[in-house]
């Protein structure tokens, strides 16, 4: 079985899994983000489209949002929900990302990083569709350990899927040019933001 047809298949009872308080959590970071009106948002691992609410109230008309997800059937039921036109959905690897280069001013990564295969590859595919000055987000409901518990306890194809620890998480990001610029672990939030600043040359 392929990632794709394993998150297929969870679709019929994905929703039943968002608790009050885990709206919540998302709606508090979404705001925490400062994301400016008018701003291009790219959700990756969008899903059934939890985080689309919150995003379309903080881009406003303008905005632009592409929800991105490797699963077909994700999108089809986020489709389904009537999102307003200013949301794109893309079925796409995040190491394949079907956009220019420099075109987004935020990039959320939620309950997703820990499926990237290669990590490397995806955020280096992140930061190459990030404008100067555009955010990178990784983001869960909990902390680091109960992720990384629960996947090991569901084992299958998602039992090596873990977030890694912070050493080895800023080394990545550092590696595609992006300072970490905060990172946060408690029972109740797993965060981090990093930002792509372009240096000018010597």
């Amino acid at each position: 079985m392929q990632l794709q047809d394993y998150f297929d298949q969870l679709v019929p009872n994905w929703d039943r899994e968002v608790t009050p308080e885990r709206l919540e959590c998302l709606s508090n970071i979404v705001k925490e983000l400062g994301i400016k009106l008018g701003s291009h948002v790219l959700d990756i691992g969008s899903g059934t489209g939890i985080l689309l609410p919150f995003l379309i109230e903080a881009v406003g008309g303008e905005g632009r949002i592409i929800a991105l997800d490797l699963s077909a059937k994700m999108l089809l039921e986020a489709k389904a929900k009537g999102f307003q036109s200013i949301v794109d959905f893309v079925q796409a690897d995040a190491t394949a990302i079907p956009l220019p280069h420099n075109c987004i001013d935020l990039a959320i990564c939620n309950s997703v990083f820990p499926h990237f295969n290669n990590k490397a590859k995806a955020l280096k595919e992140i930061a190459r569709v990030l404008k100067s000055n555009g955010q990178l987000v990784i983001c869960h409901t909990a902390s680091r350990d109960a992720i990384n518990q629960l996947h090991q306890s569901i084992g299958g194809m998602v039992g090596a899927d873990l977030l890694p620890d912070e050493t080895e998480l800023r080394e990545l990001i550092g590696q595609i040019g992006l300072t970490v610029t905060s990172l946060e672990d408690n029972p109740k939030r797993y965060l981090v933001i990093a930002k792509k600043v372009i240096r000018p040359p010597d």
